[in-house]
């Protein structure tokens, strides 16, 4: 029975220490894993363990662009190379072109948020029309087809106010097909106010007299994303004959008619672009990047793609004697490859971008040597005062000590603007004597070593005074081999504490050649949030350091602490 009840308290132990154990590493687990996240993963809830950066492959979220690319881009959200390179001789020519198509990539699969266009690799584009396949374009064009098209359209009516002003605009285009079809997109379906946007188009519908029983059919339109499709236009086309045939009320009649022959415009017109695209792509694009330019290298792909190259996070493709307008109503699906170098570079691409973002060989300098100084300074003070308080006979030894102690109970930030003022009247403001001087000296640190100190014999003491050692001699030669360990432990917080501090270097110093890594950390917090992913993977290069140095030591640590506390 005895057994029986030891091992459930043993169990309950064991799963208590597991609890314990994922509440402390867990965070730190979860750091690394976010600094080799993407920007869309790391916007990405729920939040999840892994990252794209790891995978040979990855799917991007991408759409094409429904203008013309001279007027989709926009130079206020380009990077400085990206908008040289954009306005170059090259790529201006291209950009002001119709023969341009812009692809924008918006994520990776899976995922939400902008910035993910990658940098390296192949990149396969496939541009597919409405029922999945390959695109088509057209080879030929039948002007006599585009003139019956326009006569018949112009010829529809009743129309609503929209369309009946758009058709009048659109007849300024009539001798240039290919801008009377972009405006005609543009006017229907993708520009800023279209005339089958999803709510507003239902929404006017619902408000004609006569349609309100049938509301819960024409409700469902609104659910989506973007305009109205062509099927969906087609079903609501029947809704509105249905309704013409009961309504009685003639100015309904007419209402409704004008929407039926809205509908009737653009599926015609749809037929008709529909038509003239004879040759299919044969295969997908794939493009591969040059490094240190905006060009892309095409690797394989349609006789009929010129160039390639990328500005910001689009992609443009110029076409050799094809129109962009003929992909207006197709989509696209854009596949990342990488070789096993390019994942190792995509793996580590956080950790690049987050030491080149500041100069961190700088903080990293500074940080190494204030820590270092101060450790050496602590150990020497520490040293001497825990053997004067712990050996030595001195008058007011004891209340002196207490007095030390007693500092460890006034936290730091109180005394904050005093110890500034007085750094700054010694003219120490961005220097290393501000980080430096005022913690060569620790409380606890010199607790600890004298209660080590006490744990040593004091016959071993007065034999040494009788052989002629004196207190400099015993103190360096016996106590600090004897009490090793406990150094090391005081080292190692003293170390801990000055590559930690933040808020004293934040103070003292307000320039980046005299700040430390904790401080560098806040380039990562910008207006807008935090950049997470490299603010993590900055994080963890600058924790490296200690969790080496306690990878080593962790023996004496541990040992320090155990005998600090015996007499």
């Amino acid at each position: 029975m005895k057994k029986q009840k030891k091992k459930i308290i043993y169990f309950f132990y064991y799963v208590a220490a597991v609890i314990l154990a994922i509440f402390a590493i867990g965070p730190l687990v979860w750091m690394v894993d976010t600094s080799f996240k993407t920007n869309s993963e790391v916007l990405s809830y729920p939040p999840s363990w892994g990252t794209i950066n790891a995978m040979p492959s990855r799917n991007l979220v991408a759409n094409l662009v429904k203008t013309r690319a001279a007027q989709g881009v926009n130079a206020s959200a380009l990077s400085l190379e990206s908008l040289l390179g954009s306005l170059s001789t090259t790529q201006t020519t291209a950009l002001g072109s119709p023969d341009t198509l812009a692809v924008q990539i918006l994520g990776a699969s899976g995922y939400r948020g902008t910035g993910t266009m990658p940098r390296r690799g192949t990149l396969t584009l496939s541009i597919i029309d409405k029922n999945g396949n390959f695109a088509s374009y057209p080879t030929k064009f039948s002007t006599s087809d585009f003139n019956k098209v326009v006569n018949q359209i112009s010829s529809i009516s009743p129309l609503s106010n929209d369309v009946e002003q758009s058709i009048s605009n659109l007849s300024q285009y009539t001798s240039d097909p290919q801008e009377y079809i972009l405006s005609f997109y543009d006017a229907f379906l993708y520009g800023p106010n279209p005339v089958f946007s999803r709510i507003n188009f239902i929404s006017n519908l619902l408000n004609v007299d006569g349609m309100n029983s049938f509301q819960d059919q024409l409700a469902i339109f609104k659910k989506g994303i973007g305009p109205l499709t062509g099927t969906e236009l087609k079903e609501i086309s029947k809704i509105l004959e249905n309704a013409l045939n009961l309504t009685t009320n003639s100015n309904s009649k007419t209402e409704i008619s004008k929407y039926l022959n809205d509908i009737k415009i653009y599926l015609d017109f749809d037929q008709f672009y529909e038509a003239q695209k004879q040759t299919k792509f044969d295969q997908p694009i794939e493009l591969a990047f040059i490094p240190k330019s905006n060009q892309l290298k095409i690797v394989k792909a349609p006789s009929i793609v010129e160039n390639a190259y990328i500005a910001g996070d689009e992609i443009y493709i110029t076409f050799k004697n094809t129109s962009f307008v003929w992909f207006l109503n197709d989509s696209v699906s854009v596949k990342a490859n990488y070789n096993f170098w390019e994942v190792l570079a995509n793996f580590f691409d956080n950790y690049v971008s987050a030491w080149n973002s500041a100069p961190f060989g700088i903080y990293y300098f500074n940080s190494i040597f204030v820590a270092v100084v101060t450790t050496v300074l602590n150990i020497i003070f520490d040293v001497m005062m825990a053997f004067a308080f712990s050996k030595l006979t001195f008058p007011g030894r004891d209340k002196i000590f207490i007095a030390i102690i007693a500092t460890m109970m006034i936290p730091y930030q109180v005394l904050l603007v005093a110890d500034y003022l007085i750094i700054h009247s010694f003219g120490w403001i961005n220097t290393y004597y501000a980080l430096i001087i005022p913690w060569s000296a620790t409380a606890f640190v010199i607790f600890l070593m004298r209660q080590s100190f006490n744990s040593i014999p004091n016959d071993l003491y007065d034999a040494a005074k009788i052989d002629g050692a004196s207190s400099w001699r015993f103190l360096w030669t016996i106590v600090v081999p004897l009490s090793m360990p406990v150094i090391i432990t005081g080292a190692l917080l003293t170390f801990l504490g000055s590559w930690n501090s933040f808020l004293w270097v934040l103070i003292m110093t307000d320039t980046a050649n005299m700040r430390t890594l904790p401080v560098g950390l806040q380039n990562f917090i910008i207006n807008s949030g935090a950049i997470f992913n490299q603010l993590m993977a900055a994080a963890t290069f600058t924790m490296i350091p200690v969790v080496i140095a306690f990878l080593f030591f962790q023996k004496y640590f541990v040992s320090g602490f155990f005998r600090s506390g015996i007499k």
